[in-house]
């Protein structure tokens, strides 16, 4: 049987090492919601180009704007519903990056003492009886 302040060193790790692995996941998954925002944004200014486009290209026919709303709602509807969504995911990496430590977790340092058990001197540098050859 274990001490039990060596059980609680062992429980301090295991807690420690799930918490490490609980920030690496949550680290990974704020980077992957940043490319989508990045994902986003380049679809964005690919809508807005085209929105220049089909701007210039309706003044160059009629030397005015008249239907230009016509021309470009489905780019306008896209953008925002992209603007939607980016905000999403900025709420989703703020709710990440705001989301408390796990409060269970100690430095192992607060450890006062660990006992060995009472036979420890009897195994020290002594072979047992079945290691003889």
């Amino acid at each position: 049987m274990t001490p039990p302040s060596f059980d609680n060193i062992i429980n301090k790790f295991k807690s420690s090492t799930k918490h490490a692995v609980d920030q690496a996941s949550r680290a990974a998954r704020v980077t992957k919601l940043k490319m989508d925002i990045m994902t986003q944004n380049g679809e964005k200014t690919r809508l807005l180009q085209n929105v220049g486009e089909k701007t210039y290209q309706l003044f160059s026919e009629t030397k005015g704007l008249d239907g230009l709303l016509e021309r470009i709602r489905n780019e306008f509807t896209m953008i925002q519903r992209i603007e939607e969504r980016i905000r999403e995911i900025e709420d989703e990496i703020h709710e990440l990056q705001t989301m408390p430590s796990s409060p269970d977790i100690t430095d192992a340092t607060e450890v006062k003492e660990v006992t060995e058990p009472a036979d420890s001197t009897a195994a020290e540098g002594k072979p047992q009886d079945d290691q003889q050859a």
